[in-house]
């Protein structure tokens, strides 16, 4: 369970990951608005999770965050850069009730940023000279590619198992590198290394599962993207061929999916919170683990 000193942590390592993404960003060109068109993203809001996980992830073998903080910032400018190339591709206009940044500023120079902000982020990692970094982003940037090429093609897909593939590829690609990463910069053993990988990649399933709830109970301008609640309401009540009528008529079918729908995702969300808390048993120092349990119960608990 998630207690006031976890809360105070996070926002604590919130702050220090906020305070390093300005100064990274705060020279990057010589006209203000090519700086302000990258800084854009940052200034929508955000959890931060995934530096978060990299700076807890260090911690939890013996190392200090402030080694690890460079390699925090890189892994959100890759997320970022995700986002904005996520809100291109699905048309949306609004993130976290901000403007996203194709809307402030058009397709073209949202695009320019996207690869910018994914191309820092490699930069910064690879500047640490560990193969295993390198590989590490290597593999989450492929899988998230590929999650996405799914997601666009399968848009209508109402299949849980592949969902969960779609989830794994774009969500617990980035969280298993970030605590991978972490890992190496905290000294890990390469089994424990493992083990955080492994740790990451349920924690992002979690996490995107609880998204999910989340944009079905309040996001109105995420509401008619297909998630595992909609899914298993479609698997379970609807036939396929009213899949369309079922997501026009969005106000009508969320009696049922509150109480049906959501207990079913939520249940999933727990499942990988305790696959992720087992993998964390093959750490040296189960007193330094409770930090990255927390964070996999913040996963499923968190309210926004």
């Amino acid at each position: 369970m998630n207690t006031p000193n976890f809360q105070a942590l996070l926002e604590e390592k919130r702050a220090l990951v906020n305070k390093r993404i300005d100064e990274l960003l705060s020279s990057g060109f010589e006209q203000s608005e090519a700086n302000e068109l990258v800084k854009y993203t940052f200034k929508t809001g955000g959890k931060r999770l995934r530096p978060i996980l990299v700076l807890l992830s260090c911690e939890s073998v013996g190392g200090k965050s402030a080694q690890a903080l460079d390699a925090a910032v890189a892994m959100e400018f890759v997320h970022a850069a995700s986002l904005i190339f996520d809100d291109l591709i699905d048309k949306h206009r609004l993130r976290r009730s901000l403007p996203t940044t194709q809307h402030v500023f058009a397709d073209d120079k949202a695009i320019s940023a996207g690869l910018f902000l994914a191309s820092k982020g490699v930069q910064t990692l690879a500047e640490y000279k560990d193969s295993r970094i390198t590989k590490m982003v290597g593999w989450g940037l492929v899988d998230l590619s590929k999650g996405e090429i799914l997601d666009v093609i399968t848009e209508l897909a109402i299949d849980v198992e592949h969902y969960l593939t779609i989830a794994d590829l774009k969500t617990g690609s980035l969280f298993s590198a970030a605590a991978g990463i972490g890992g190496v910069l905290g000294g890990a053993t390469s089994e424990e290394v493992d083990c955080l990988y492994n740790y990451g990649r349920a924690v992002g399933i979690a996490f995107q599962i609880k998204d999910d709830i989340l944009d079905t109970s309040g996001d109105k301008e995420r509401q008619d993207r297909m998630n595992l609640v909609l899914m298993h309401y479609l698997d379970e009540v609807a036939k396929r061929q009213r899949v369309s009528s079922i997501l026009d008529d969005k106000e009508k079918s969320m009696a049922v999916l509150r109480e049906t729908a959501i207990e079913f995702a939520l249940k999933k969300s727990r499942e990988h919170v305790e696959k992720a808390k087992q993998e964390l048993k093959g750490l040296r120092d189960p007193g330094k683990r409770k930090l990255l349990d927390d964070f996999a119960d913040y996963s499923l608990e968190r309210k926004f």
